[in-house]
This record gives C-alpha cells, sequence and structure tokens, in this order.
C-alpha cells in the first residue's frame, strides 16, 4: 500500500494554540488565537498569518507561554537573556483598605473582587545587568511603570513586548499590582533605593486598564512622570468618579495639574483600528453608547490644551469622511494633521499610521497612532514607538519643567 504522507501542522496555527494566563484571580486560561478570532470578529487573522506578523507576536509572548508561573526558572532565564534581571518585591507589604481609607477618605472593598494582587503592594522590577556593573556605579537609569489590564495578573506585561524593548535600551522597567498614583510613588522611592533609578525620566504607560490609569497619571501627577502612553484606552481628562471593573482607583475631578504648574505633560495614544473602532474618528460610535466622535475629539483636544498645541474641530474631523484631497493617515485615522506632521510605519505585517501635533514651539508632545487590523492587545511596534516617545523627555524636579532632549 502507498505510504499515506499526513499534512504537517501549519507553525502559525501552533503559535496561535499557545496558552497563557490571561486573568487574576481564578486564573482564567485563554489561547493567543482567541485575541484575534474570539474577542473581535473583524480580524483579518489569514493577513496575519501571511504578513508574517503571527511569528511576530509568538515570540512577544514567549515568555507568558513558556510558563503560568512567572516566577518560574524559565522565565527568569528567558529575561536573562536578554540582559534583565527580574526580581520581585512587596510580598510582605500587605495593603490595608481601611487604613488607606482613615489616610486618602478613599473606600475600597477586595472583598467584592476575587483580585489577590489587590491586597498586597506587589511590584515586580527588570533591571539592566550593567547597572549592577562598578563600572557603571555612576550611572543613572530611566525607569518606566509599566501597567497592567483590568483583572490581568501582573505576569501579562512579560509577554506585552515592553521589557523586550526597554532591554535594547537599557531602561528599568518596574511593573505594579497597584496602580493608584501614591502606591506608584511609594514603589519609586524604594526603588531608588535599590537601583540606580534616574529620578528625571520617570515614565508611563500601559494597556486597556493600565492605559486608562497611565492617563490619569499625567493628569495627575506631572511632578514624577516626564511622559506617559496610554494604550489600548482613551487620552482624554481622566475624569471619573469611581472605580471601573475589579481595579481600585481613586475619583478624579479630571483638571490636568500640569497646567496649574505651569509645564507641558507629553503624551502618545496608541490604539489598535478594531479596538473600539476608535478610529476613523468621524465613525467613532462611543464606548458603550458613551458619546460619538465629538466624545473622542474633545479627549484629544484637553491633551492639545495641555500641551499648548493647535485644538481641532468636530467640523473638520466630520469632513473628512466625504474629502479625497487628505493624506492617507488622516483618512484613516480621521484626524486633520498639519502637512509633514502624518507618518506611516509598515514594519513586521502591519501597517501604523501616526499623527503628531507639534506644540507652539515647535516640539510634538502629543501624538496619536493607529495600527490596522489590530484588536485589543499590545504590539511590539506599540512598545517600540512609546519609548521612542518618551525618551525625548526629561522632568527638572525642582520647577517641574518639561525638558526636550533630541
Amino acid at each position: 500500500m502507498p505510504r499515506i504522507e499526513m499534512p504537517k501542522p501549519d507553525p502559525r496555527d501552533l503559535i496561535l494554540d499557545r496558552q497563557f494566563l490571561m486573568t487574576d484571580g481564578k486564573g482564567r486560561i485563554d489561547r493567543i488565537r482567541d485575541l484575534y478570532t474570539t474577542f473581535n470578529n473583524k480580524v483579518d487573522l489569514e493577513a496575519l498569518k501571511e504578513g508574517g506578523y503571527i511569528d511576530v507576536v509568538g515570540k512577544m509572548m514567549e515568555p507568558v507561554t513558556i510558563s503560568f508561573d512567572d516566577h518560574s526558572a524559565e522565565v527568569i532565564a528567558y529575561f536573562a537573556k536578554l540582559g534583565m534581571v527580574k526580581e520581585f518585591h512587596g510580598q510582605e507589604d500587605v495593603m490595608s483598605w481601611p487604613e488607606y481609607e482613615q489616610k486618602t477618605g478613599y473606600h475600597w472593598d477586595p472583598s467584592l473582587y476575587d483580585a489577590p494582587q489587590n491586597n498586597r503592594k506587589l511590584w515586580n522590577s527588570f533591571v539592566p545587568v550593567s547597572a549592577f556593573k562598578e563600572e557603571n556605579k555612576d550611572r543613572k537609569y530611566p525607569v518606566v511603570f509599566v501597567l497592567h489590564g483590568g483583572f490581568n495578573p501582573m505576569s501579562i506585561i512579560d509577554g506585552w513586548g515592553w521589557v523586550q524593548e526597554a532591554a535594547k535600551r537599557e531602561w528599568i522597567v518596574i511593573v505594579p499590582s497597584l496602580e493608584i498614583d501614591s502606591v506608584l510613588e511609594e514603589i519609586l522611592h524604594k526603588a531608588a533605593e535599590l537601583y540606580p533609578v534616574d529620578l528625571t525620566r520617570v515614565y508611563a504607560c500601559g494597556f486597556s486598564y493600565g492605559g486608562f490609569m497611565s492617563n490619569m497619571l499625567g493628569n495627575k501627577r506631572p511632578d514624577i512622570f516626564a511622559a506617559v502612553t496610554p494604550c489600548g484606552a482613551a487620552i482624554d481628562d481622566a475624569k471619573c468618579e469611581e472605580a471601573i471593573g475589579p481595579e481600585p482607583q481613586e475619583p478624579f475631578d479630571g483638571v490636568a495639574r500640569a497646567v496649574g504648574l505651569g509645564t507641558y505633560m507629553p503624551v502618545m495614544n496608541i490604539y489598535g483600528n478594531l479596538d473600539g473602532f476608535r478610529f476613523p474618528f468621524y465613525d467613532y460610535k462611543g464606548f458603550m453608547g458613551m458619546g460619538g466622535p465629538e466624545k473622542i475629539v474633545e479627549g484629544l483636544n484637553h491633551w492639545l490644551r495641555v500641551n499648548h498645541a493647535k485644538e481641532i474641530s468636530l467640523d473638520d474631523v466630520m469632513a473628512l469622511k466625504d474629502r479625497e484631497d487628505v493624506t492617507v493617515e488622516e483618512k484613516k485615522m480621521g484626524v486633520p494633521i498639519e502637512p509633514g506632521y502624518g507618518e506611516t510605519v509598515e514594519r513586521q505585517g502591519l501597517t501604523h499610521y501616526i499623527a503628531s501635533f507639534p506644540s507652539e514651539d515647535g516640539v510634538v508632545r502629543t501624538r496619536l497612532m493607529c495600527t490596522m487590523n489590530m484588536p485589543h492587545w499590545p504590539t511590539p511596534e506599540m512598545s517600540y514607538q512609546a519609548f521612542e516617545f518618551m525618551g525625548h523627555f526629561r522632568r527638572d524636579l525642582t520647577t517641574f519643567a518639561s525638558i526636550y532632549e533630541e
């Protein structure tokens, strides 16, 4: 009988079927495939396969697929090969919510949610190996807080590409369990006692709920952060009256503190075009029925005002829908862009559109990026562009002035 050759499995399907730990608490396990099919049926998965992106996301998410335990020897070794020392902190630092309420007036009942990481001031650090060498004893390193999404475990950060990008630049990464600004400030001081942190170059970024919180930090704490990059979440005034979902956060009045300090607050926002269908702006239907294009335009204008850049009008946004004499970036993003301030990046099987908004002195302190055919999940380009943007800025710790460097 002739020998029957069984078809070899597609290696990209093997990547898509890898599993990772998606949630804190009960620990829901998902497959990479679910990110591009189950949770968003508008994704062209075949295009991601053929363009090479699936191989890229497989590499990005390797540390969360080799083990469900981010303390494992395999995960530690993975980052060691990148030149990063991963360490764990705060296991004994219990978060007393009654005590916190007494100090701040903010009430949080942790018993309502099965989220163990909200019960301690946990934080993981990733520090370049060079920081431990004697010859670098006087060197200071930029530090970036990377914030996890709602009900995600801290370990999710390991597979989002941020630490891998930080390793290339030799930045320190801090991943906290709690994302309230006073807790982050406390962690920053502890990190500065352990590691050579450059306190003038402290940044915050995050995805989903972590994006929301990094946007809030930009509004609330320009005294600490030199720049922020909220991803998979809107940029706006961050006004809120109560916590959203299972993560604690204090109410915020929506007044950007940078204005009162007389300083700038550089911000970059990154989104997939299939993530809430935010792009193009003129077709935006609103989040959970709340607002449409007018809401998203005002959110951007909030930051343009903070950074002394020219605001955009809702009429100009809506007019882009039927105009043909516009750039591809304007059409795809639905945002008016000054000549020379739009950019298209094609890399790793994806197309990204970027809109920059110069401040009155010509420095770009407000930027948007839209990634095509991408749902609610990070990409390697996200961390690359975020670090490229934030790395230009540092904060004067005396005057709180925002300093731009080429």
